[in-house]
């Protein structure tokens, strides 16, 4: 796959070890730009429109928490971002994911694990390490609380985003959904990437599965 990434991690060793990364999950025609703070990743955004990934190390210098992770969603909106962090706490993950990221991949996982991790958020999908993921297992809501707490998160969604949930409920592919709304198939996966965020799940079959009991009400 042809694609541009950002790898932000001020240890150069991480860096490379990333860079392996991205190569062996899109294969080695990719572009890789690296950078050691935050400043430079928000610098680096801002001059590279074509970067359709960014890989940020959460205690690089800059970051300051979460504060940094805001500022660059704030630049780029639909840019899909995954933190890479040795802080494998379920709050730490929850709070980045609070925050608009699409993916959380321990500094402990394997190389084949970040791989599939970056695959998927590419795709438009929210990668949770496993611990987190099966706290969600995409079980149907039954119980009232549960379902209006569900229509609450759905009503969170944009016109444009409720369009694109109708669609992965009739088990519509990115690239199908793409021609019938005439929008670039990576506009549909930052819109995926949302939906899920806001729905709290991690993957399609989650969403579908639980607007599914909704509906059944």
């Amino acid at each position: 796959m042809d694609a541009t990434v950002l790898i932000a991690d001020d240890h150069p060793l991480f860096r490379e070890a990333m860079r392996l990364v991205v190569a062996s999950a899109l294969g080695e025609g990719c572009e890789i730009i690296e950078c050691e703070s935050l400043d430079a990743a928000l610098d680096s955004v801002r001059a590279n429109p074509a970067i359709e990934l960014a890989m940020l190390d959460l205690n690089m210098p800059g970051m300051d928490g979460l504060t940094g992770l805001a500022r660059l969603r704030q630049q780029a909106p639909t840019l899909p971002l995954i933190v890479v962090s040795a802080d494998e706490r379920i709050h730490t993950v929850e709070s980045v994911l609070a925050v608009g990221v699409s993916g959380f991949i321990p500094k402990s996982f394997s190389r084949e694990l970040m791989s599939a991790a970056v695959n998927a958020v590419l795709e438009g999908e929210i990668f949770l390490p496993p611990a987190l993921a099966d706290r969600d297992t995409g079980a149907p809501a039954s119980d009232p609380q549960q379902l209006q707490d569900l229509a609450s998160r759905l009503a969170l969604l944009t016109r444009q985003e409720r369009t694109v949930l109708d669609y992965i409920v009739n088990g519509k592919s990115n690239k199908v959904v793409a021609i019938e709304l005439n929008i670039a198939e990576s506009t549909v996966k930052a819109h995926v990437s949302a939906i899920l965020r806001k729905l709290k799940v991690s993957s399609r079959t989650q969403a579908v599965i639980k607007v599914g009991a909704l509906l059944r009400v």
